[in-house]
C-alpha cells in the first residue's frame, strides 16, 4: 500500500481514537450510573461508531478519485505538477489504456500533459493519435506542443507541422493562433493582426472573438507607438 495512504489512515485513526475516548469519558458523567442510562450509552456508541467510520472512509474515497500516487511513481506524472492536473492526467491515461484508439481520450490526455507543462509527452500522445488518422486540429495541437516544448521556438519542425495543418484546413484555429502569437512576441505586429483577422473572418464558434479583438487593438497600438518612435 502506498505510504501516503498509510499516513492518511494512521492520522485519521489517531484522531478518531482521541474523539472516541473523550466521548467514553464524558458520557458516563452526563448520564450517571442509573440502569436506564445503559441503553442510551449503547445507542450513543453506535452513533459514534458510524460517525468515526464516515470520517475514515470519506477522505480515502476522495483520495482514490483525485489521483493515485502509485500511478505517479510509474511515470504518468512528475511530482512537481499541481495535484489536480496530475489527477486529470492519471484519469485520462487510464481511459487511453482502456481504449487506445479513443480519439477523445487521447486528445484529453494530450491537453492534460500540456497543462502540466509536459509538452514532450503531449507530442508523443498526439503522434499516437495521428497514426490513427491525420487531422488538422491534432496537427495544430502538435505544433503548439512542439513550440512550447522548445521554449517558444518557431523551429523548422514546428513550421512543417503548421504547414501540414493549414494545408488540410486553412482556418485551423490552433495553428493560426500560434502563428499570430509568435509574430506578436517577435514584434511582427502586422503579421499577427492578419492571422487574427483570418480567425475572426472564419466565423469559427470556438474562437474567443473578444480576446482576439483585444489582441488586435494591442497590436495596432504597438504599431502606432513604433511610428511615433520612428518620427522622433
Amino acid at each position: 500500500m502506498n505510504s501516503l495512504l498509510i499516513a492518511i489512515i494512521g492520522t485519521l485513526c489517531f484522531f478518531i481514537t482521541i474523539v472516541w475516548r473523550s466521548v467514553q469519558y464524558v458520557t458516563p458523567k452526563m448520564q450517571g450510573s442509573s440502569e436506564s442510562s445503559v441503553p442510551l450509552a449503547k445507542q450513543d456508541d453506535k452513533v459514534l461508531f458510524v460517525v468515526c467510520l464516515i470520517i475514515l472512509l470519506v477522505p480515502i474515497a476522495i483520495y482514490s478519485q483525485l489521483g493515485r500516487f502509485n500511478d505517479w511513481n510509474t511515470g504518468y506524472v512528475a511530482e512537481h505538477i499541481d495535484y489536480l492536473i496530475a489527477a486529470d492526467i492519471n484519469k485520462n491515461a487510464r481511459a487511453v489504456n482502456t481504449d487506445p484508439n479513443n480519439r477523445l481520450a487521447l486528445i484529453n490526455l494530450a491537453n492534460a500533459y500540456a497543462e502540466g507543462g509536459m509538452y514532450d509527452k503531449s507530442v508523443q500522445t498526439l503522434n499516437e493519435l495521428l497514426e490513427i488518422k491525420t487531422d488538422a486540429e491534432v496537427l495544430g495541437m502538435k505544433a503548439n506542443a512542439l513550440y512550447y516544448r522548445d521554449g517558444r521556438d518557431m523551429s523548422l519542425e514546428v513550421t512543417i507541422v503548421l504547414s501540414q495543418a493549414l494545408a488540410i484546413d486553412p482556418n485551423e484555429v490552433q495553428s493560426l493562433l500560434l502563428i499570430a502569437t509568435d509574430a506578436f512576441l517577435n514584434k511582427d505586429f502586422q503579421k499577427a493582426i492578419e492571422h487574427w483577422h483570418q480567425l475572426l473572418d472564419s466565423n469559427n464558434l470556438s474562437v474567443n472573438r473578444t480576446s482576439i479583438k483585444n489582441a488586435i487593438s494591442r497590436a495596432e497600438q504597438e504599431i502606432a507607438n513604433q511610428a511615433v518612435t520612428a518620427s522622433e
